[in-house]
C-alpha cells in the first residue's frame, strides 16, 4: 500500500477529534449532575459547546493542522506490503488496546473510592457515592468494554466498514501456488 505522511496524519486528527468529542460528552454528563448554580452550568455548557465546535472542525478540516505539522515533507510516498484491511484492523486493534488499558488503570482507583465511601456508609449510614463518582465508574466500564469489543472485533468492524463503503472484498490471505496439487488456470 503506498500513502503520505499526510494522509496518515489527516486519519489521526479525526480520530483525536472523535475521542475529544466522546470525552467531551462524558464531562458534559459529570458536570452536569454535579453543578447546581446555572451560572456555572451555562458557563461549563458552553466550553463544552467550543470543544465540540474545535472537534468538528478538526473532523471536517483535518488538512490544515496537518499541512502545518509536517511541513514539506508531506508528501513522501510511504510503502508498505501491508494492505488497506490489515492496516485498518491494526488500527482498531490498537485503539482498542489502549482504551482497555487505560479504563484498566482508571478502574483502580474508581474500586478504592468504592470501597472506602461503602466502608463510610457502615459508620455512617448517611453516607452516599457522589454522583461524579458515579459517573466515573460508568466512564470506566464503558472504555473498557469498547476496549474489548475493537481488540476482539477489529476484523469483524474493518470487513464491515469495507461493506458499508462498498469496497470489494480482499482476501488477506496470500495464495498459496506451492501446494504440490495441479491447478487450472
Amino acid at each position: 500500500m503506498k500513502t503520505t505522511l499526510y494522509t496518515v496524519l489527516c486519519v489521526a486528527i479525526r480520530l483525536a477529534a472523535v475521542l475529544m468529542a466522546v470525552e467531551l460528552l462524558v464531562t458534559l454528563l459529570s458536570f452536569w449532575l454535579e453543578t447546581r448554580d446555572a451560572v456555572l452550568r451555562l458557563i461549563e455548557l458552553s466550553l463544552i459547546i467550543v470543544g465540540l465546535l474545535i472537534a468538528v472542525a478538526l473532523w471536517l478540516k483535518p488538512g490544515l493542522l496537518a499541512r502545518w505539522a509536517i511541513g514539506r515533507s508531506g508528501h513522501e510516498v510511504l510503502e508498505s506490503p501491508l494492505g488497506v484491511e490489515a492496516i485498518q484492523r491494526i488500527a482498531f486493534a490498537t485503539l482498542g488496546a489502549w482504551l482497555l488499558v487505560g479504563g484498566l488503570s482508571s478502574a483502580v482507583p474508581q474500586v478504592w473510592i468504592a470501597w472506602r465511601v461503602h466502608r463510610m456508609a457502615a459508620m455512617y449510614p448517611d453516607t452516599a457515592m457522589a454522583a461524579s463518582a458515579w459517573s466515573g465508574v460508568i466512564h470506566v466500564v464503558v472504555q473498557m468494554v469498547a476496549g474489548a469489543a475493537l481488540l476482539v472485533g477489529a476484523r469483524g468492524l474493518t470487513g464491515m466498514l469495507h461493506r458499508l463503503r462498498g469496497y470489494p472484498h480482499v482476501d488477506d490471505k496470500p495464495a498459496n501456488h506451492d501446494t504440490g496439487v495441479a491447478q487450472d488456470d
